[in-house]
């Protein structure tokens, strides 16, 4: 059986301006400007991670965690789907959404776009402290072979995620993604595509 990993924001739902709003809103009290939050959090981490890699403590970083998600909780009823991603429904394959979002936001905005029932497994940011270990370890847990796993995202991060696990990477380039289509290419994905039902051609 197929196996197809789903990252959620920028691959599912639209949610990069939401992000970048509600993240920068906090920092720019704290000296920081767009372009230094914009370079943090294109590195695709977790909140965490990128709030520790801004230079906070691990206390801080927790406290702008939870202020920054209470501001996105607001507003998960203006998060849109992006392009065609009811095709997955049709799909065939075991479909597992893996997130650094916390499931507290990531469940709402699936039953919002009425989502939910398309996975068969969803995890999130409470699940994991590292993504791509999160992963290997599942996938060696339940002996599923590399090459039947395929990890579907949106931006360059998410090939070095999938390289380094051994899935191929499925990038899906469009108005949703958080990187642009020519630095998603600088790492050279398996495959790039436009649409999220060419999937099913793919595998």
């Amino acid at each position: 059986m197929k196996i197809l990993i789903f990252d959620f924001d920028g691959t599912i739902a639209d949610t990069k301006t939401l992000y970048y709003k509600a993240i920068f809103h906090e920092l720019r009290f704290l000296g920081f400007s767009e372009s230094q939050v914009d370079k943090a959090i294109d590195i695709g981490l977790s909140l965490r991670k990128t709030f520790s890699k801004l230079g906070f403590s691990y206390f801080k970083s927790w406290f702008l965690k939870n202020r920054i998600m209470k501001n996105i909780e607001e507003h998960i009823n203006e998060v849109k789907k992006c392009r065609d991603v009811d095709a997955i429904k049709s799909i065939s394959g075991r479909k597992i959404l893996v997130t650094n979002s916390l499931k507290e936001f990531a469940l709402p905005v699936l039953r919002h776009l009425k989502l939910k029932k398309t996975f068969d497994e969803i995890y999130g940011a409470e699940d994991f402290s590292d993504k791509a270990e999160f992963i290997r370890q599942y996938l060696r847990t339940r002996k599923i072979r590399k090459e039947n796993c395929y990890y579907i995202g949106d931006r360059a991060a998410d090939v070095r995620l999938a390289r380094k696990v051994g899935c191929m990477s499925v990038i899906v380039s469009g108005k949703c993604a958080w990187n642009s289509r020519s630095e998603v290419l600088k790492e050279k994905p398996d495959f790039l595509i436009d649409d999220i039902a060419k999937i099913s051609e793919i595998i």
